[in-house]
This record gives structure tokens, sequence and C-alpha cells, in this order.
């Protein structure tokens, strides 16, 4: 059966994919934080967002341009793959998955801190469209070092995540007993059991790994050890003068993620980012935050028009993309999207969400009359 027809839309691969992988890997893809308030709220803001469309141009319109530039590259889709941590809990192997289609379709991919693949294997694959997600190290020679390091293994834009200032607490996540290093019960082995597909892939890949960050951590000592020690390197506040040292180390492109307020953005411009990345975080940090679309055009209006302004939380459609495109974003990244592709499709799985979003994008912008990416924002009801 061709795929079109048997995963039509992401939220078919969502359900593929619970059924495919284990439920302690499927609750944390999926879960939000405390109540999930935020993770409904993503949506429902997205809901309402309608555009009024034009039957009757002037002349007859082309076929929309989905082409975009972006921190001085050039992209042949508006959105792209963000960063996500723990994917090779997902489906093994599933950032070089991710890798290969953003080099073949031509859009950006964030690598995540948290990633069980080798940055460098992950820049090989990609080039240029390989990103690095970091979070900031309370460290100055840890920090140091692992800038030289994402540096000399070819990247050239940095994400910086400031919006975990503390360790987070999913009720999802604590009642089927996720944890680093994973505990082995019963329930997990007949979890793995019931996923034939997903244990033998997992066996021929091996126990994922933060292989990216173990090297900064003490060698001696459990896996449960190093968990704590890297989550103390990290914890607390990213201040102004933590974002200007890694401005100062950092010699290519930076980009500020989870921004959430006006006055952020225009501090982390002062500071010298290269562009802002509005988020709350997929609804997985603060329970009580407003959704990234209601929030993008304060972001927009506060730091001008030519300003780099990306952003991600909820968006699962092409629809959804035109949205948060039309309310001042210049670029849209999803999360679980690709990584619902991934669970359900293994290695088909990015490629076609790509193909899907493409079209649906592609529909939704000739359906409201629009042909440019750009004037999105002239058809908002």
């Amino acid at each position: 059966m061709d795929l079109n027809q048997r995963y039509p839309c992401v939220d078919d691969m969502e359900t593929a994919a619970k059924r495919r992988i284990p439920r302690f890997a499927f609750e944390y893809l999926y879960s939000g934080i405390g109540r999930e308030v935020g993770l409904s709220r993503n949506r429902t803001a997205l809901d309402a967002v309608t555009f009024r469309p034009r039957y009757l141009p002037v002349e007859k319109t082309s076929r929309p341009d989905l082409r975009t530039d972006l921190l001085g590259q050039s992209f042949d889709l508006p959105f792209g793959i963000t960063p996500f941590g723990l994917t090779g809990l997902m489906w093994p192997r599933s950032a070089e998955i991710s890798a290969r289609t953003a080099r073949d379709v031509n859009i950006p991919i964030g690598l995540s801190s948290f990633a069980t693949t080798r940055m460098e294997k992950i820049r090989d694959i990609a080039g240029p469209n390989a990103w690095y997600q970091y979070y900031p190290i309370n460290d100055p020679d840890v920090q140091k070092a692992m800038l030289a390091e994402i540096a000399a293994a070819g990247y050239e834009v940095l994400i910086v995540t400031v919006d975990i200032p503390t360790e987070t607490r999913r009720d999802r996540d604590l009642r089927v007993g996720l944890s680093v290093p994973p505990k082995i019960n019963l329930r997990t082995l007949c979890d793995v059991a019931a996923r034939p597909r997903w244990a033998l892939a997992t066996a021929l890949a091996g126990q994922p790994e933060f292989v990216n960050l173990l090297p900064h951590v003490p060698e001696r000592g459990t896996m449960a050890d190093k968990a704590r020690a890297l989550l103390d390197l990290m914890e607390g506040t990213v201040t102004q003068s933590m974002l200007q040292e890694i401005r100062d180390l950092w010699p290519g492109k930076l980009i500020v993620k989870g921004i959430m307020h006006p006055d952020d953005a225009i501090q982390a411009l002062r500071i010298g980012a290269d562009g802002i990345w509005v988020s709350n975080h997929g609804g997985r940090q603060l329970d009580a935050a407003k959704a990234s679309i209601e929030i993008l055009p304060e972001i927009r209006a506060a730091v001008g028009p030519d300003v780099a302004v990306v952003v991600d939380s909820g968006p699962r459609t092409g629809l959804d993309i035109a949205r948060m495109l039309a309310h001042g974003a210049d670029f849209v990244f999803l999360g679980r999207a690709f990584i619902y592709g991934l669970a359900a499709l293994g290695g088909k799985g990015p490629a076609h969400v790509c193909h899907v979003l493409q079209q649906e994008l592609r529909s939704a912008m000739g359906q409201i009359g629009c042909t440019r990416i750009s004037e999105l924002h002239a058809y908002l009801d």
C-alpha cells in the first residue's frame, strides 16, 4: 500500500508509533508537563488561527514558492527538524536517518546535546544543514572545551537553549518509570517484548548513550552517577554574562532558543545573537506558559522585520506551519512530528513527514491565494 494512503498525515503516524514502540518511549515522546495544559494550549492556539482566502486575483497565481533563506543559508522548505533529546530511544539511529533526510530534502536539523550519536557523524551526513543545540555549562573550562569541539566538528550554527533553568518533573515519565539509566524490571521487559521490531533494532544498535556529553563527566561511577553529573553541569539560570561568554567563544552563527518575552529577545540581540527561537519547549517545561504562536507577534514587533525569528512547539501540519509563518516567523521547526514518522516507518519516516508537510503547506497557501511566504500575514482573518 502507498505511504500516502497508509499515512496521509502526521496524526496517522502518531497512531502507528504508539503501536510500534514501547510505552515508556512513547510516553516520553508524547508527554507535556503537569496536567499538560500547555500541551493542549499549543494545539488550541494554532487551531484558532484562521485565514481569509482571496479567490479572484487580478492575474492567475503561480505555484507557491517555499524556498527560504535563513542565517545565511538557503533551504528548499520553510521548516526543519528541531533538536529532541533521547531520539535513539524512540527509534535506533534516528539522528542519522533524520540527518540524511535533512541533506536530501535540503532543510536544517538541530542535533540535541542529549543525542545518542556523535556530533561529527551527523555533521558528516547533513553537512552545513546540521546545527548543534547547546545547553550552557556551569563549568567555564568544560564550556570552553565543548564549544571548541562543536566548532572543530564543523558546525556553523549554534542553538543555545535557555529555557531549562531547573530539572523538570513529568508525570507520564514517572508513571512508566523512565529514567537514565533505564530501570529494568518485569514491566519494562514485558513492554519491550511486546514490540519485537523495536527490540531487535535497538539490540543491533546497542544501548543509547549521551556520547557527546559523557566525555565531560568523571569516568568512574555508575550511569546514574554520570547522569547526575550532567544535570549538575547544566542546571541553573542562563545569565546574560553566561550568554555573552558563549557569544565570545563561538565563531559562527548563534541563535537563542526558548525566548518567550520581548525583553529577552532584545537582550539576546544586544549580546550578539544572530537570531531568536520562540519556544515553550513543546509544553514540556512550564504548564502555565503561553503558546509559542501567541508570543510570536510580540517578539516580531520587538525585534523588527530584519532579525531571523524561528519557532517551534505544537505544529504538526503544513497549515500549522503557514499559521506560524503568518504570525511573524521566518522558519518553523517540528520535533514530535518527525519522531512519530521515525517510530512509525523507521528509515522512511522523516522523508515521508517532509513530503506530507510540503504538500499540506503548498495546498494551504494555494487555497488562500498566497504565492509567497512573506505575504501570508496579509491573509490572516
